[in-house]
């Protein structure tokens, strides 16, 4: 499952941002949410992770986030795409 220009976020210079995904009823498998830039801009992604969840009554929904941080000197656009193991 594949995604791409999810979104759209800002973020200032030093400041991070989680962004998060789900699957209600489903695991997708491995799946990667990576930032995006839109223009100039540097940014890192930290933290990916997968959680899986119990709902009630009792369905399984699947939780992928990650932390999305500006490291460059100026505010930086940026939207999220990604996706599973290849």
């Amino acid at each position: 499952m594949s995604f791409a220009n999810v979104g759209s976020f800002a973020l200032s210079s030093g400041a991070s941002l989680r962004i998060w995904m789900s699957y209600d009823g489903q695991d997708a498998g491995a799946q990667w949410i990576m930032a995006d830039p839109i223009g100039p801009g540097s940014l890192m992604v930290s933290e990916a992770t997968k959680e899986r969840q119990i709902q009630v009554p009792d369905q399984l929904r699947t939780v992928y986030w990650t932390t999305v941080t500006n490291v460059g000197s100026d505010i930086s656009l940026f939207s999220i795409t990604g996706g599973g193991n290849v």
